[in-house]
């Protein structure tokens, strides 16, 4: 298993904090991360991919060990940050990888900077019509609500053992709960804002403008499957997978994603044809 290690990038507002393998491949990994969870959620994976190293997990600004915005974060100012903190690294070409949340910021910065990205990788690709995204905003983006009597704790925990579509096929476990649950009271009161940022993003526009070759991957448990074949069907040149599994796959399976990590890739980097 290889060695996955943790430091931090100067970027303009402050620091990214992120965890890493070091590697001696010429093209390296970058992995984005769900909300409200951090880079943690790619250790058991990148322990499995010491032959694809060097990789790169970033915390988002607000999560994680990384600083807490300045303003109240959009998707731009997400995706410029996290492209800071990867300059800052050195990489220039990379393979990137976004799973909900971070698919969203990783769908969005590759149409944006085509020269920079090599193949995309995203679970849960998050493509809502406007009506959706208004829904969305309605039900999940909640502030936390901390107080004396202690209820956010009550409260953060129903939220990551009931992240998947009910009823729960495949829950977390304790330990996972717990992490993720640590991970959303670091957030604290602003960890709804990527969700805020999210919802206001017209992720199926920045999905038909990747230029990149791409692989769609999402859970039959995970809460973003209803939108799966939608994004499946406006990119119909993507690999897709389909898996029996919900949103915390990548540390209830991580032999198994990192060689679907690894197979994607480790394949040519031949443009993909846009519809």
């Amino acid at each position: 298993m290889s060695t996955v290690k943790k430091t931090y990038v100067d970027v303009a507002h402050g620091q990214i904090h992120l965890r890493y393998v070091a590697g001696r491949q010429t093209v390296p990994t970058v992995f984005l991360h769900q909300t409200a969870s951090s880079s943690a959620m790619y250790q058991a994976v990148m322990e499995q991919l010491g032959d694809l190293a060097p990789l790169y997990a970033l915390d988002t600004p607000g999560f994680g060990g990384s600083y807490r915005p300045p303003v109240v974060p959009t998707t731009d100012y997400y995706v410029r940050t996290l492209l800071e903190a990867i300059d800052a690294l050195g990489i220039e070409r990379f393979n990137l990888f976004g799973h909900h949340t971070g698919a969203a910021l990783a769908c969005q910065l590759a149409a944006q900077h085509p020269q920079r990205v090599r193949r995309l990788a995203m679970i849960g690709p998050v493509q809502l019509t406007e009506q959706e995204r208004s829904l969305w905003r309605d039900s999940a983006v909640k502030p936390l609500t901390i107080d004396d009597h202690a209820t956010h704790l009550a409260e953060v925990w129903q939220r990551v053992t009931h992240l998947d579509q009910q009823p729960i096929t495949y829950p977390p476990s304790t330990a996972l709960a717990t992490r993720e649950a640590i991970d959303t009271l670091i957030a604290g009161d602003r960890w709804h804002e990527a969700y805020a940022a999210v919802f206001a993003q017209d992720f199926p526009a920045w999905l038909a403008q990747v230029d990149c070759p791409l692989l769609l991957i999402c859970g039959d448990g995970d809460v973003l499957h209803p939108y799966f074949q939608r994004a499946c069907q406006a990119r119909p040149d993507a690999e897709v997978l389909e898996l029996e599994a919900g949103a915390y796959v990548l540390d209830q399976q991580p032999q198994y994603m990192a060689q679907v990590i690894r197979t994607f890739f480790q394949q040519a980097g031949t443009p993909a044809t846009t519809a």
